[in-house]
Order: structure tokens, then C-alpha cells, then sequence
């Protein structure tokens, strides 16, 4: 009982920024739909004039040449800036989780009742993947009625596994956050570490793409396992799914182990 508890008050603490980022991000989707039909017949040009942009600048925008595209420009325009945007929801909830009742003095108000830190973590965490989860459901209706509005409502199924393929990137995102958040024990520390490797992990994907120096290290960044608006056009890919659950599953795993040896600040 105690467990639900906790899991629907983490799920209810977030309810604000589920509508926030939710619909914040599903507005961006409806914007960049209505300007479609708007740029569609001149997409020729605008394709040339972003060719003659570096090289280092148009890997941050993806396939290029496919912005012609209804899944081209979404990917692009959307797919592009939308999970970056919502891993620093991932970092912040992150941190928050455990870091936030500490730094309010409640973390041993909590661990004083009959339950193990463990199953605190694990709750808490539960509550954040589905709070991303609803996040990226607001999304997805956002997307499928952006569609409907511009009528391209071919292919709507890979559309919404689009919406929902950011779920595993953010998830990575907050299990990096939490782990950081469990090993250092000033919240401030672990949100500036896990921006870092979040954000820079985009980067050298990003830049990997065109500057030789970065291209080994691609294969570390969790960004090159997300699949993007490709999965429009090429299908899911569950292998790099299945590397950032894994990876999710593993910084939890961390994180547990670390919380239950750490001492409580009081």
C-alpha cells in the first residue's frame, strides 16, 4: 500500500510538467505541420540552400535531402530537437527524485516507515516512466491530428512509433540522472554531471557524423541509439531500443546499489 502510495505521488508531483512538456512539445509538432503545405512546393530550394550550409552544421538537422518529405521534415524539424528538449525534463526529474526529498529534509521521514530504500528508488522511478510515458502520449495525439490537419495520413502507424521511440532515449536520460543523483550527494553536482553527458552525448553524435575525431566515440553517446524520424521511413530499430532499456536498467541498478550503502543527510 505504501509502494502505491508513493508511486501515485510521484505520478501526481509530476502531473504539471506532464501537461507542460506534453503539450508543449505536441504544440511544436502542430506548428511545424502547418507550415508544411506552406514550404512543400518550394522544399526543392530550401533543400539546395541547407546543402551549402557546413557540414557540421547540417548534421544537427539529419537526412537532408529527404526534407521534401512529409517524414523528411519531420524529422528534421521535430524529431531533430525534441528529445534533447525533453532530457532535461529527464535530468531534472532525475536528480529530483531522491536528491529532492533529501535536500527537504523528508528522505528519513520516508525511510523510517517499513519498507526498503530499494523499493523507495524503484517506486519513484516507476512514476517518472510514466510520467514520460503519458508525456510522449500527448505527443503522439499531437502528431496523429498534425496528419490529419495537413492530410498526410499515410503511414500513421510509423508515426506514432516515432513519437514513442523518444521514450527509451529519455528513460536513459533519467536513470543517468538518478544514478548521478544517488552518487553525489549535492543535487547540483549530479544535475550539472548528468547535462553533460546527456547533452554532450548528443553532440558527439550529432558531430560524429562529419568530423572524423568523434566518429569512434559515437558508439558511447546514448543519442546514436536513437532512431529519430527514421523510423517513418526504415521501421523501428529494436536492437538500439533494446541497448537504451538496457542501459536504463543498468543505471537503476547502480543507483540501488549506491543508495542502500550511502548515508542520509538530515
Amino acid at each position: 500500500m505504501l509502494l502505491r502510495s508513493l508511486f501515485l505521488k510521484t505520478l501526481r508531483d509530476l502531473r504539471g510538467q506532464i501537461w507542460g512538456w506534453g503539450l508543449g512539445s505536441g504544440s511544436l509538432a502542430l506548428m511545424v505541420a502547418a507550415l508544411y503545405p506552406s514550404f512543400k512546393d518550394q522544399m526543392g530550394v530550401y533543400a539546395e540552400m541547407m546543402k551549402g550550409f557546413p557540414e557540421a552544421l547540417t548534421a544537427f538537422f539529419g537526412d537532408i535531402a529527404g526534407i521534401g518529405t512529409w517524414s523528411g521534415w519531420l524529422n528534421i524539424e521535430f524529431f531533430s530537437w525534441v528529445p534533447p528538449i525533453l532530457a532535461v525534463f529527464a535530468v531534472v526529474v532525475g536528480t529530483g527524485l531522491i536528491a529532492g526529498e533529501e535536500d527537504r529534509g523528508t528522505l528519513d521521514l520516508l525511510l523510517s516507515q517499513p519498507i526498503r530504500r530499494r523499493r523507495v528508488l524503484l517506486a519513484k522511478f516507476a512514476g517518472f516512466a510514466v510520467a514520460t510515458l503519458l508525456i510522449c502520449v500527448l505527443i503522439a495525439l499531437c502528431l496523429w491530428s498534425s496528419a490529419v490537419m495537413v492530410g498526410e495520413t499515410q503511414g500513421l502507424g510509423r508515426l506514432l512509433l516515432a513519437a514513442f521511440d523518444i521514450v527509451p532515449i529519455t528513460l536513459a536520460s533519467g536513470g543517468l540522472a538518478l544514478m548521478a543523483s544517488v552518487l553525489f550527494r549535492q543535487r547540483r553536482t549530479a544535475t550539472s554531471l548528468a547535462v553533460v553527458v546527456v547533452i554532450g552525448s548528443w553532440f558527439i553524435e550529432s558531430l560524429g557524423k562529419v568530423v572524423n575525431v568523434l566518429k569512434p566515440y559515437r558508439s558511447l553517446a546514448l543519442f546514436h541509439y536513437y532512431n529519430g524520424g527514421s523510423v517513418m521511413t526504415r521501421g523501428e530499430n529494436w536492437a538500439n531500443v533494446g541497448v537504451l532499456l538496457g542501459l536504463t536498467v543498468l543505471f537503476v541498478l547502480a543507483a540501488v546499489l549506491a543508495f542502500e550503502r550511502r548515508d542520509i543527510a538530515v
